[in-house]
């Protein structure tokens, strides 16, 4: 599509007349859907009352058209795009949704419906799929989209009590209502196919399966079952959306949004808003769907422990990292090298590790990275480079001038979390001394480049071999116009990744592209509340840590943009991504593992107040914990996670 303004950038689907693409205006660089409609697919009397109906509606639930874009290889609508992606990927997920969440997606799309409603459309295809999905501060908003088979009542705003005949059938069996089989459709319709999507939402499960006959049938004549564990108020909502005969139903999706605001407020649901609605899972008994806390009954397998120095007073943070085959330890000024018995690789039967000489620093270690064969390691006012094969660091670059600038600013702008954190001084994410870094760092997984960011400004570097020993070499000075200092992550080995947490306002953030050269490649806004953003081993893939008061994990695809939010029952306070899956902790000692996609795994209980995880092995994990009188550094078997994987 070089004829086009939109650089596309990846598929995220598949609608009903064709495939649909992530694209970026080359102009402004937003970022918007490219709806395909082929001309095979949608003839272009069907198009036409498609562009018709999405142009015509414009409301918050209901996605956008932009416009039109017409070039040589097709037909496209250009619609916004929604990160989030459908309704079904979120109800495929488990432990995604709330209880008060859930509710509230079923507010917007009822809203949005009852304003397509009064302007005589019906959608006739509501479903999950046709439902996506943009997170907002307060949690997802849904749109509504495809109105490809949507229809017209005869008078706009004059809807008449009684059903409409029409020879029209199409549709999904599983959420068509009993009257639409026969080819009658009206606002109740899609009352009774929201009901189905409810149903769907709160107890993992539609009511009725089979083949389109047999769903047909079950439609029209079999009852209702409602597990028992649903509240008695959203029960009756239920029944009433999913009667047979549409004159029992809700009369407007208003009237249904009135009385699902009303069970809000009822004290039962009130009790259960938190919850995290775990579906209708083999494992998950029916008196558990609402659990506000996982039970974890499994605990991890300490391998051995290795007792560390006392954490005493000290405000300097317990560092580890990886860099096979090779385990870096960093307390106070001492960095300690760990490797396997003969430099064998480490494996679930095999933890016993040697420890070298420790190399020490003359301030503390505040921050370390994995960089080429070795380790990068940032103090106040220097970084370094160590390996096991050195006695002593070496110095790449001195930073006191930087600091100098920067200080007076930065303790400023910190100052409110900075008393905030004081009152929970065990929480690595949260450190204050991490704060005494005032500046950020981002390697090029190969070694080859480096990011340097302090305030007002993003250095370029080169990272060169002089005499065995890495250079660096300035390549680019970047100027940025706020004095906040952003988080670095190289997304691969060309581009990197800056973000702004809270930028400018509370739940904003800004992400930027940059080569790893220093060229501008594009801006995002997100707005959800995070407190931190790390980097993974997957390709433009990074992990955000949700705030304490939204305790939850937002896994970041940035090539197509793509969003997995990830509910947590407590507020974990570290986390690690390593090659298999992603593990968070909390404060308590459980560690909640996940694969690649963002699935669950399992809970396990474990050592408490962890100051970092690392990988170890292959399924194996390094944890580094702070406690009086002693610290250690437990080597972890994973148990049972090879089935999962």
């Amino acid at each position: 599509m070089q004829a086009s303004r939109y650089r596309i950038l990846g598929l995220v689907g598949q609608g009903q007349f064709g495939k649909v693409y992530c694209a970026s205006d080359r102009r402004t660089g937003q970022l918007v859907a490219l709806k395909e409609l082929s001309h095979q697919n949608a003839p272009t009397h069907q198009f036409l009352q498609e562009l018709w109906f999405i142009i015509s509606l414009q409301h918050p639930n209901i996605a956008a058209c932009l416009g039109l874009e017409h070039i040589q290889t097709g037909r496209y609508l250009v619609m916004e795009y929604c990160e989030g992606g459908t309704l079904r990927h979120l109800v495929e997920q488990q432990n995604s949704l709330r209880l008060q969440e859930a509710l509230d997606l079923i507010i917007g799309v009822l809203e949005g419906l009852d304003y397509a409603h009064q302007r005589g459309i019906i959608h006739c295809d509501i479903k999950p799929e046709n439902i996506l999905l943009t997170l907002k501060s307060q949690g997802w908003q849904p749109k509504l989209s495809d109105f490809g088979i949507a229809r017209r009542l005869p008078l706009a705003g004059k809807l008449s009590p009684s059903e409409r005949p029409s020879t029209f059938t199409g549709g999904s069996p599983a959420y068509m209502a009993p009257e639409r089989f026969y080819g009658i459709y009206s606002p109740r319709s899609d009352i009774y196919a929201v009901g189905v999507v409810l149903f769907e939402l709160l107890v993992g499960d539609r009511p009725f399966h089979g083949l389109p006959g047999e769903l047909m049938s079950a439609h029209l004549n079999q009852r209702l079952q409602i597990p028992t564990e649903i509240p008695e108020a959203l029960k009756t909502i239920i029944q009433k959306a999913l009667e047979k005969l549409p004159a029992r139903r809700y009369k407007t999706a208003a009237e249904m949004v009135e009385a699902l605001r009303k069970a809000i407020v009822n004290p039962q649901i009130q009790s259960l808003a938190d919850s995290i609605i775990l579906g209708k899972l083999p494992d998950v008994p029916e008196d558990e769907q609402f659990s506000k806390v996982r039970v974890s009954n499994l605990t991890l397998s300490v391998d051995h422990s290795i007792p560390l120095p006392a954490v005493g007073n000290s405000k300097f943070p317990l560092n580890c990292i990886t860099n096979f085959p090779y385990l870096y330890t960093g307390f106070g000024q001492t960095l300690k090298i760990w490797s396997p018995p003969n430099n064998s690789s480490p494996s679930l039967e095999e933890t016993q590790v040697i420890a070298q000489a420790p190399i020490h620093f003359p301030e503390p270690i505040l921050a370390m990275q994995m960089m080429g064969n070795g380790c990068c390691v940032m103090t106040k006012n220097k970084i370094y480079y160590a390996t096991n094969f050195q006695d002593n660091p070496q110095s790449l670059l001195n930073l006191s001038g930087i600091q100098s600038r920067t200080s007076n600013h930065q303790e400023s702008q910190n100052s409110d979390q900075v008393k905030a954190e004081k009152n929970n001084p065990l929480t690595p994410l949260n450190l204050a001394s991490y704060k005494d870094l005032l500046y950020r760092v981002a390697i090029e997984p190969k070694g080859g480049y480096m990011a340097l960011a302090f305030s007002g400004q993003l250095r370029f570097y080169s990272l060169t071999d002089k005499q065995g020993s890495p250079a660096l070499k300035l390549i680019k000075k970047l100027s940025l116009s706020v004095p906040q200092i952003p988080e670095l992550i190289f997304l691969d080995r060309r581009y990197l990744l800056g973000v702004w947490l809270n930028f400018k306002q509370k739940n904003c953030n800004m992400l930027r592209v940059y080569t790893r050269r220093g060229t501008p490649i594009g801006n995002l806004k997100l707005f959800i509340p995070l407190k931190q953003i790390i980097p993974t081993p997957q390709p433009y893939t990074v992990l955000g840590i949700g705030c304490d008061d939204q305790p939850q994990l937002i896994l970041l695809h940035l090539k197509p943009l793509s969003i997995i939010r990830i509910s947590l029952s407590s507020p974990p306070i570290i986390a690690c991504a390593t090659s298999w899956g992603y593990v968070i902790a909390d404060q308590q000692g459980k560690y909640t593992f996940l694969n690649l996609e963002g699935k669950f795994l399992g809970d396990y209980l474990g050592p408490v107040n962890s100051q970092a995880i690392t990988s170890w092995g292959k399924t194996g994990l390094a944890i580094l914990t702070a406690s009086e009188p002693q610290s250690y550094l437990h080597f972890v078997k994973s148990i049972n996670l090879e089935q999962d994987l």
